[in-house]
């Protein structure tokens, strides 16, 4: 039912759609100077291209679909808390699967992505909005989300903007988890879309169609034509003719196979972390901010989900 709304999309902004359509990814803080408990240290600073879930990212999305909750309920409509589900195997594997112990077991992922589509059709909250009259729909968008895509706005590193609205109980949730709504939809949103800017550099580097190459020749003596890793997920899982379960393991297995006798899975790894760490110098404010405002929002979501009240 949440949603964001945006103005004049580049490629980019197509990219974190998803990001900024997801309400847990959205974050804000109270006033206040909040600081871990005493002998914590903060959460480490987070990598631009990272896909790993962490505990944290876990315990800020449900102290945020608490608020969203409570704020709904205030307002006469229903909302149920979900979880915070695992990241998409597209992007855990963003330039080749590498791990045979995962490829063995699901291939590219062809399984997982329909339990996906399955959990998110049982969503509550889905059927409880299709279950409204017009004018009640109407007015539950407008309540979550505020009533125009109009408030907040960022430029995207690549080009283009997006906006939101700075009303609504989304945006009142993020308020008082960070604090400066502002702030974090700008850097959070910019540091997003940031991933997507990490993955074309590597790409496009040198270093990496040389083992690009030496990856398709490999893979063509195993009896497999793929120009790149992207193709052969994409005649694995073709929405018109996926291939079956044994032959999507085989053809994953071969891509790992190939990942490491070409090179190509340690290249990769080695130009991401190269590039992330120039794409984060090139953007330092606004990764900093994001990393202080979610250490910042930490303890809040400590006490959100304590039922402590806050101030």
């Amino acid at each position: 039912m949440p949603r964001n709304s945006h103005a004049r999309r580049s490629p980019l902004a197509a990219a974190v759609a998803v990001t900024c359509a997801t309400i847990a990814l959205s974050v804000t803080v109270l006033s206040g100077p909040d600081r871990p408990p005493a002998g914590e240290r903060p959460p480490p600073p987070r990598s631009i291209g990272t896909t790993v879930t962490t505990a944290d990212d876990r315990r800020l999305h449900d102290a945020e679909q608490r608020l969203l909750r409570d704020c709904m309920g205030r307002q006469g409509f229903t909302y149920r808390v979900f979880p915070l589900g695992d990241e998409p195997e597209s992007t855990l594997f963003p330039y080749v699967v590498d791990d045979a112990g995962w490829a063995r077991r699901h291939g590219y992922g062809a399984g997982l992505r329909r339990q996906r589509e399955s959990l998110a059709k049982s969503d509550p909250n889905r059927a409880y909005f299709a279950a409204l009259p017009a004018d009640r729909k109407a007015a539950a968008l407008v309540t979550a989300n505020g009533p125009s895509p109009d408030g907040l706005t960022v430029r995207l590193p690549g080009g283009g903007t997006m906006r939101r609205s700075d009303r609504g109980c989304v945006a009142e949730a993020q308020q008082q988890l960070y604090g400066d709504l502002g702030a974090w939809f700008r850097s959070s949103i910019r540091v997003g879309t940031l991933r997507q800017i990490l993955r074309s550099r590597v790409v496009a580097d040198a270093g990496y169609q040389r083992s690009l190459g030496a990856w398709r020749r490999c893979m063509g003596r195993i009896g497999y034509a793929f120009t790149t890793p992207a193709a052969a997920r994409a005649a694995a899982l073709s929405p018109v003719r996926p291939l079956p379960r044994d032959r999507e393991i085989r053809l994953a297995l071969a891509e790992v196979r190939c990942a490491v006798e070409s090179g190509l899975s340690r290249t990769a790894r080695r130009l991401d972390a190269h590039h992330d760490r120039l794409l984060a110098e090139e953007h330092r404010a606004d990764v900093e901010t994001r990393d202080r405002l979610r250490a910042a929002a930490l303890p809040r979501a400590r006490r959100i989900l304590s039922g402590v009240p806050q101030a």
